[in-house]
């Protein structure tokens, strides 16, 4: 028997030894509880019964049984057998013990959350493994032993979960109930945290200013509930994708179940508030705290008119993050004050709501804001020190200083706000790439103002995240947000373990006091290994990517495959940092992929029949690209033969996922040969006009000719891929793939042959003004500069 105090989670069976809970498919066990119902028993019972068929019973504290064993589950009981005085929160014990006569497993915390983690700790025992997606179960058995064990365990981060936001189809197309499965998903794998964020013109709030409600319809459609972009994302119907339109069975719109049938903004206000409060109290159940987003420096476009906005981004709005202002109006914290308020009054069972400073830096040259700035910047000169590591990313300290003096001065007037129309509501400050910030704002705002915020090498600090910049607050709550997937690599399973070990973010978290994580998460499915090594780090800090992917491989697929995935894994993860866990920007969130937007653009250059134009840019950018793909589709190629190879060693439990990595590693090196085809046939297309006078003309139609086959010959690979990825889908969040391989990769390549059969044709004699429908991806932008 083993009395330890230990951080542990995704500890592998050991089960040898221990007193049978079930034999020969019979219960052996008692679940011994203080309340009949209580979840963490139903639990327990419920995932005996589905490994051993054996379904135990569920008995008061007054009832152990002889001859039996009785795992006791919470409640006075508890502490009575097992030493749970002095357990930090969310820590818990289970102890093997006995009572008189009686033998006894006690499962346990000081409070129900940490009970029912005991629960799942003792069930992940028995060989089951939680994943942000789904669980995986060992192979059904008869007997079932309980762990010989004597543990106290415990989490130093207080803090454990996820941050979702609808940056990239996924939660804003989950229905209700997929919703919920992902919440007891994360309960299962004892995170306690949720970060709801939003962008100002999705429908969770509905407020007014000047007797005028926030306008939706212009940066989003009712056929997304009003959620999601409408530029350049096609119909977002469903009767329009071509390539396993089965899948969406039930969504006739890319939006929830509950928003299908939305027709006004009045209704997606309805909808999404009652959705929203669902989502809410149904996390309470599962003892996570629910905090609201947003940002209170851009506006809604209709609202934003009243007051002043910044000029170097775009107006009327971006289309995917608002209207960014500026912050010496004081319309526009008049308008923060109603937002602040409608937050407070329409969630009133959040934990708190988070007040996020923009990714971007807003420039504001008028003379209000230049006055700010000029009264402010002395005091914040001491920021563009701490900003060193971060210049990658902004290149120009004026703006870096001046940008977060607005942004700042913004927040607090917001929580100014929060004191006269919402005082009970508790206020916390987020950034997305400020970590350099963090320190400085330390003395700027009350101690009782958590602070967050999302970092990475990946993205802003290439030599990595400064963690020693979370550190020195004394008692203010600090949490990181590590990203989970990168927004710019949407199409292939991202493997960022590595590079979360390299940043230090457990680690680094440990040394400086943060209270926890809540890592960005845009698409679930794909990305479980990134979410369980964060959840098993919250309770093993110290956890290396070696152990991690040694025990989560000899989980999943057992230990004769054990080897073989390891090293598939170690492939992939090579894979994520040689495109610099970015993907190198191949299938965005955020916009069209580059190979089909550069045809759009030939399709909008004047006399496009004549030839490409000014296409330097794009031939220097394609060469890098095409060697990038092309060495990343080797290594995929790789992983792809070593997932193989271990198929006729795999346990039962893991061949479904088996079969899921191995489809999904051949499609994402599919979708790179895929754009590496597109970006060979446009330069030939070029090649053939830039070669044109010196070859003759009878040349120059040969080679016209032989890009066109080109052309459409990457047309057919972006169909074969979508149909390679649309082989598995088993959860929501590849849907929004989905949709976007359909509507890139088999449509905007159909558009980009399209268009370049017209100039072909136009050099053939013959039709060559037949309709491109590229309004088939990009809906017209209320601009003269619009966003691609």
């Amino acid at each position: 028997m083993r009395i330890l105090m230990v951080f542990a989670v995704l500890v592998l069976p050991d089960l040898a030894g221990g007193a049978f809970i079930a034999r020969d498919g019979k219960a052996e066990a008692v679940i011994v509880s203080a309340e009949p119902n209580q979840y963490a028993a139903t639990e327990l019972r419920r995932y005996v019964e589905n490994i051993t068929g054996a379904r135990l019973e569920i008995v008061a504290p007054g009832a152990l049984r002889n001859g039996m064993l009785n795992i006791v589950v919470g409640g006075p009981l508890a502490r009575k057998l097992a030493p749970m005085e002095g357990l930090k929160r969310d820590g818990f014990v289970l102890w093997r013990t006995k009572a008189g006569a009686h033998e006894v497993l006690v499962a346990a915390g000081n409070d129900d959350a940490a009970t029912l983690y005991a629960v799942y700790d003792i069930i992940e025992r028995f060989g089951a493994t939680f994943l942000i997606t789904k669980d995986i179960l060992p192979e059904t058995v008869r007997d079932l032993r309980a762990p010989d064990v004597q543990l106290k365990i415990e989490s130093p981060f207080p803090r454990r979960g996820l941050l979702i936001s609808n940056i990239y189809p996924n939660r804003g197309i989950w229905h209700l109930n997929e919703v919920k499965a992902f919440l007891d998903q994360m309960a299962k794998m004892k995170m306690n945290y949720l970060q709801f964020f939003w962008f100002e013109h999705e429908p969770w709030i509905d407020f007014t200013y000047r007797g005028e409600h926030k306008l939706l319809g212009d940066a989003t459609t009712k056929e997304t509930g009003y959620m999601t972009w409408r530029y350049h994302y096609g119909s977002q119907l469903t009767k329009d994708i071509e390539v396993g339109r089965e899948h969406f069975r039930g969504r006739e719109r890319m939006a929830p179940a509950e928003f299908q049938h939305v027709e006004t903004p009045e209704q997606a206000f309805r909808v999404a508030a009652d959705f929203l409060r669902e989502i809410i109290r149904y996390a309470r159940t599962r003892h996570i705290k629910v905090w609201l987003c947003i940002d209170p420096t851009t506006l809604q476009g209709n609202h934003a008119r009243f007051a002043r906005r910044a000029t170097n981004l775009q107006l009327p709005f971006h289309p995917i993050l608002g209207t960014h202002m500026c912050p010496a109006d004081p319309v526009l914290h008049e308008i923060n004050a109603e937002r602040v308020k409608a937050l407070a009054e329409t969630y009133p069972e959040a934990e708190g709501y988070i007040l996020y400073r923009p990714e971007m830096y807003p420039d504001c040259p008028d003379l209000e804001d230049q006055a700010l700035f000029a009264r402010e910047r002395g005091r914040f000169d001491g920021v563009l020190r701490l900003w060193d590591p971060y210049k990658g990313y902004e290149r120009k300290p004026d703006i870096v200083r001046d940008s977060n003096i607005g942004s700042v001065h913004i927040a607090l007037k917001a929580l100014e706000a929060r004191d006269r129309v919402a005082p009970r509501a508790h206020i916390a400050i987020g950034g997305i790439g400020r970590g350099y910030l963090l320190p400085f704002i330390d003395k700027s705002f009350p101690k009782d103002v958590p602070f967050t915020d999302m970092e990475s090498r990946a993205i802003w600090t290439p030599a990595g995240v400064p963690m020693e910049y979370f550190g020195g607050m004394g008692a203010r709550e600090r949490t990181l947000v590590p990203r989970m997937d990168d927004d710019s690599a949407m199409f292939g399973m991202q493997f960022n373990v590595n590079l979360y070990y390299k940043d230090r973010m457990l680690e680094g978290s440990l040394e400086n006091g943060v209270a926890g994580f809540a890592g960005q998460l845009n698409r679930a499915r794909g990305t479980e290994q990134n979410t369980l090594y964060l959840a098993a780090g919250a309770w093993r800090p110290h956890l290396t990517p070696k152990e991690f992917y040694s025990e989560y491989a000899a989980r999943l697929f057992g230990e004769r495959a054990q080897k073989s995935v390891e090293t598939a894994f170690a492939t992939l993860e090579e894979n994520e940092e040689y495109l610099g866990w970015t993907g190198a920007g191949n299938f965005g969130c955020c916009g069209v992929i580059q190979e089909v937007s550069h045809a759009y653009g030939f399709y909008r250059q004047a006399n496009h029949f004549d030839g490409p134009r000014n296409w330097d840019g794009f031939r220097k950018s394609s060469a890098k690209r095409i060697e990038q793909f092309e060495h990343a589709a080797g290594l995929l190629d790789r992983a792809a033969r070593e997932l193989r190879s271990t198929e006729p060693l795999a346990a039962p439990r893991g061949k479904a996922e088996l079969a899921y990595l191995i489809n999904k590693t051949e499609s994402y090196a599919m979708l790179l040969r895929t754009l590496v085809a597109a970006r060979r046939a446009y330069l030939a297309f070029d090649d053939a006009f830039r070669d044109r006078k010196q070859v003759g003309e009878a040349e120059f139609v040969r080679r016209l000719d032989a890009s066109m086959e080109m052309v459409r010959q990457a047309r057919r690979m972006g169909r074969r891929t979508t149909e390679k990825f649309a082989e598995i889908i088993d959860h929501p969040s590849d849907l929004g793939t989905l949709y976007r391989a359909n509507l890139f990769l088999v449509t905007g390549l159909e558009l980009a042959e399209k268009t370049f059969e017209n100039v072909w044709n136009f050099h053939h004699g013959r039709d060559y003004t037949r309709p491109v429908e590229w309004t088939r991806i990009y809906h017209p932008y209320p601009t003269f500069a619009p966003p691609w």
